[in-house]
């Protein structure tokens, strides 16, 4: 292990490790973690739905691992890099949620299913069309589904008669099968409001129902309907329009959902898994604490981090450039000291965890281990 890992990796098992990290340092509070990944399983199963939980949020095997130990169909990925990298890892239920266009993406894909149930989404007839050629040049068959756009305006077939003629070009395109339909609509999901995120999934639903309309009509009817994510989960239970969510976040969360009324309950579902230990380096002229991270350890495109000092809320974190943070305290709550440990929340949990290597995992104040992130940095 490289960096501040292998350094750390010396306090594994050891009484209070975890305020003697050296920073900064991403960490997964692995009993908040493993609560939320059997807590979502379990709603999922009380639904009569299926769970895909999306890789986007994590990149890691070990936690791919523990999500298909507690139920889940199989794992999602945002990119074809990251599928890779969970495949090579053992895992052999994979599902990239975004179409392709290069020639050596679309092999590699065809490839992986020599060991693995692949299935990929497409919205054109030319990749139909690459993925049936790269599956019989593999020796492999895919499982294609239709990508529908319901609002986000990014990919997919916003039209009925479309649909119907691509999961038509599926079934006649040897070395593929025609799987169904996915459908996300992100807009959706950080609605902060409960009532306001129902009207817009519900809008979402209605522009999928006349696309899984017309395929039954045809005899094509969809086996898969996924889509759904984080915020949305528990409408998406409700409703039962789905047949799979494919909800990522909920393992870590951030200041970007941590707000959010996911349930209309007004209560905490998903509490926050992951944090960035910062250390204090320095006391600024106007005796505010400064720190050792910056952009280059947390993704800004969210709310500020929440920051703790031994369990505590002192304040809030902000930006003093890419490789600095300071520290706002609350009223009344005195500076950390220099050689402070914090811990802060991350705006955006996708992003952040793509800026780290390792995922320093713990209970209580012990650390327990080091994990890779072996996704990070895969955008391809």
């Amino acid at each position: 292990m490289r960096g501040v890992a292998g350094y750390n990796a010396a306090l594994i098992g050891r009484s209070g490790g975890r305020a003697r990290l050296e920073t900064p340092a991403l960490i997964v509070d692995a009993d908040v973690m493993e609560a939320s990944i059997a807590r979502l399983a379990a709603l999922a199963e009380r639904a009569g739905m299926g769970l895909r939980p999306h890789a986007k949020s994590h990149k890691s095997v070990e936690i791919a691992r523990r999500q298909l130990a507690a139920g889940a169909l199989g794992i999602a990925c945002a990119k074809t890099g990251e599928l890779l990298a969970l495949h090579a890892g053992g895992i052999d239920r994979l599902m990239l949620t975004a179409p392709v266009s290069h020639p050596g993406k679309i092999r590699r894909l065809a490839e992986a299913a020599r060991t693995a149930e692949i299935i990929v989404v497409a919205d054109r007839e030319d990749l139909i069309d690459g993925f049936g050629a790269a599956a019989v040049a593999a020796g492999t068959r895919l499982e294609v589904l239709v990508d529908c756009d319901t609002g986000l305006g990014r990919t997919g077939v916003t039209d009925p008669g479309m649909a119907v003629s691509l999961a038509r070009r599926i079934t006649q395109t040897e070395g593929l099968i025609y799987a169904g339909v996915q459908a996300y609509n992100g807009k959706v999901q950080h609605i902060f409001d409960h009532r306001e995120r129902r009207l817009a999934n519900e809008a979402t639903n209605a522009r999928l129902v006349p696309m899984i309309e017309a395929l039954r009509a045809e005899g094509l009817a969809p086996r898969i309907i996924s889509g759904g994510g984080t915020g949305s989960h528990a409408l998406d239970f409700e409703v039962g329009l789905l047949t799979e969510v494919q909800a990522g976040s909920y393992v870590f969360m951030d200041e970007g959902y941590l707000p959010t009324d996911l349930d209309g309950s007004g209560e905490l579902v998903f509490p926050a898994a992951l944090f960035v230990a910062v250390g204090v380096i320095a006391m600024s002229p106007a005796g505010e604490a400064i720190t050792d991270a910056g952009s280059k350890s947390f993704a800004l495109d969210g709310p500020l981090p929440t920051v703790f000092h031994q369990g505590r809320r002192i304040g809030r974190m902000e930006w003093a450039g890419d490789e600095f943070g300071r520290v706002k305290t609350d009223p009344g709550v005195p500076a950390p000291p220099i050689g402070a440990v914090l811990e802060c929340t991350v705006p955006h949990c996708d992003p952040t965890v793509n800026l780290h290597d390792f995922l320093h995992v713990v209970h209580g104040s012990v650390l327990e281990a080091i994990w890779p992130v072996e996704g990070r940095g895969l955008s391809d």
